[in-house]
């Protein structure tokens, strides 16, 4: 959580003293995302990793800035990213190390560029520019956070793990047609079609559609049933929590928890699926409906939308190769320092 929200500080501020204002929130998702791949481990070790990833996410935010506003276009990117993204967890922890952050990145700023376009550059020059602030700014982070760390908190000098090889495990899942290849097709077809009706819809009920069913497919795994429902029970509570809160407090503090709950949410998204979605939805709500003086209203509305979702996503999960079992593949507890040691490689092993 402290990655996310320095790196999206770093990244906005950078940005606006640039001269780029709001569209800093592209540059904010950029370097967060790099500081989170870079946020354990030696700078030796972490900062190869933490530039990797950070290109790789700089790539998909600017495929996102450019495809938003094109339904047909931003529902093939998505559909690449998803396939893509989930035959990557085939190739621990690295792989799926990128695959998260890579699925992050290109629906963060696709989805913020649809809902306000202020916030993304305006044309490839500027969201090109935009995204290498982030990573810049992620980048000094991971330096600053490396030598802080081996300065107060000497990390013991041990030799590197063993490299992880990339290409070769995804190449497998792709020839084999594995779980992971299944999976990608899974959330190729349902993202796909999420995102499609988003970009031409272009309003928040169509985006809370999409966004339940991200949360719920994520690129580690088919979810079960249950998880999906707990999905669902975490968007009841954070939606209640935003109508609570909006209605005690004034907007210049509800405003500012409601990043707040984004930074948390996208730190849980590993941890703690209904707490991740929770925060989620109260972010969702709030930015969204605050605008219009009307979380309330806002905030019920989307239970509905978040029904269709998951009616979606459990769909796509269990009507393609039904029998096959429901199984996420586990996340490190200390996945990017898990990264940073064993490194990035396209090599077999």
């Amino acid at each position: 959580m402290g990655a996310i929200v320095a790196g999206m500080a770093a990244g906005y501020l950078a940005a606006h003293a640039l001269g780029f204002g709001e569209r800093g929130v592209q540059s904010a998702v950029v370097a967060a995302l790099t500081l989170a791949a870079g946020s354990s481990g030696r700078l030796r070790t972490a900062l190869p990793v933490a530039l990797a990833v950070g290109l790789v996410v700089v790539a998909a935010s600017t495929l996102g800035a450019v495809t938003t506003g094109h339904p047909w276009a931003a529902a093939l990117a998505m559909a690449a990213i998803a396939f893509l993204t989930s035959v990557l967890t085939a190739a621990q922890p690295v792989g799926l190390l990128i695959g998260m952050v890579t699925s992050y990145a290109y629906f963060l700023v696709t989805c913020t560029g649809v809902i306000a376009a202020r916030v993304i550059g305006r044309d490839l020059p500027e969201i090109g520019v935009l995204s290498l602030v982030g990573l810049a700014a992620g980048l000094v982070l991971v330096v600053v956070r490396a030598l802080v760390e081996q300065a107060f908190h000497p990390i013991p000098d041990t030799p590197s793990g063993p490299r992880t090889p990339l290409l070769a495990p995804v190449a497998r899942s792709v020839r084999t047609f594995d779980r992971h290849a299944q999976d990608g097709v899974r959330r190729a077809i349902a993202l796909g079609v999420a995102m499609y009706a988003f970009q031409s819809i272009a309003t928040h009920d169509a985006f809370w559609v999409m966004l339940t069913v991200f949360v719920i497919l994520l690129p580690n795994g088919r979810s079960t049933v249950g998880k999906a429902l707990a999905r669902v029970a975490g968007t009841v509570v954070g939606v209640g929590f935003a109508v609570v809160i909006s209605s005690l407090l004034p907007d210049a503090v509800v405003g500012p928890l409601a990043v707040l709950a984004l930074a948390i949410s996208l730190a849980l998204s590993t941890r703690s699926a209904w707490l991740s979605v929770a925060m989620g939805a109260v972010a969702a709500a709030v930015l969204t409906g605050l605008p219009r003086d009307d979380v309330a209203g806002f905030a019920a509305a989307r239970l509905v939308d978040t029904l269709i979702g998951t009616a979606l996503a459990l769909a796509a999960g269990y009507l393609l190769w039904p029998r096959t079992k429901p199984e996420q593949t586990p996340v490190p507890s200390g996945l990017a320092a898990d990264a940073s040691e064993t490194g990035v490689t396209a090599r077999p092993a």
